[in-house]
């Protein structure tokens, strides 16, 4: 999903570009008529990004270019929520390819004014970007923790060792007193969880799952499951990048709530989760 803003004379002009991929396999982008001709008159551009697939990539790249042959004197600012490949912030197994680096190397060598992102992850992706500016979850956090299930208090649980650090920072900038951690261990070939452990000394309030990502959930079913185990508590999930591959249904079952800033299913009703920007 794209949205290209222009700024004219102090005032902003959005619009979709079109994009679609010929039967070829190969993508097309067009840059909407009313900006076109606002493109002389521009001082800025900016794009907007949430890119789910290698074809939004490379249509994000070649919007770019689009939008330099209109008026290349103008500096181009890229909004990108999600950091695709993020999460391959490491070479893991010989023969694999360090596919955060290789993702960054693209979006430097388009030279963008700033590259905005939000919770990308872990400190290796922004350490890879240049003119990079990192939104931290802590606005998206706040609004979910304004829901009437924490008016009580909440304990803030970390589902591993990987968000140990960032929920701490969220804790302690949001002032939540209560923060717990969990342990997830998993088969470095396969990636499969093989254990989750949780703290015995949760309190007697109801515990929020942090996290930046969701994607086929299983890391937070397991959760759920020894969570039960330890604590007769309602469970709730906020996650800002909600992927859901797998879909809601059976996350809906484990957790009282689930809350994401960025949906990518789109998802509407009761199944929903609760969308917090």
């Amino acid at each position: 999903m794209f949205t290209i803003t222009a700024v004219v004379e102090g005032q902003r002009q959005s619009d979709t570009p079109a994009a679609f991929v010929f039967p070829g396999g190969e993508s097309q982008v067009t840059v909407p008529a009313g900006l076109r001709a606002q493109a002389d008159a521009a001082s800025e551009f900016r794009i907007h990004a949430l890119l789910k697939s290698a074809d939004d990539v490379m249509q994000l790249l070649m919007l770019t270019d689009a939008l330099r042959r209109l008026n290349p004197a103008v500096p181009v600012h890229l909004d990108m929520p999600y950091v695709p490949y993020a999460r391959q912030d490491r070479v893991c197994n010989p023969g694999e390819a360090l596919g955060a680096a290789v993702f960054c190397k693209l979006i430097n060598d388009q030279q963008y004014a700033t590259v905005t992102v939000v919770e990308p992850h872990s400190d290796v992706t922004p350490a890879l970007l240049q003119r990079v500016r990192v939104i931290d979850a802590s606005a998206f956090l706040a609004r979910a923790l304004a829901a009437p299930a924490f008016a009580n208090g909440v304990t803030l649980m970390a589902p591993d060792a990987g968000a140990r650090k960032r929920v701490q920072a969220l804790a302690k900038a949001l002032g939540v007193a209560d923060v717990r951690f969990a342990e997830k261990v998993r088969d470095p070939q396969t990636g499969r969880i093989t254990e989750t452990r949780v703290p015995a000394d949760i309190p007697a309030q109801p515990v929020l799952v942090v996290d930046d990502i969701c994607d086929g959930g299983r890391t937070f079913l397991e959760l759920a499951s020894a969570l039960r185990d330890t604590t007769r508590q309602p469970v709730y999930l906020y996650v800002t990048h909600g992927i859901f591959s797998k879909g809601l249904g059976e996350l809906n079952t484990r957790y009282a709530g689930i809350f994401t800033a960025y949906d990518w299913t789109g998802t509407e009703g009761a199944g929903a989760p609760v969308l917090v920007n």
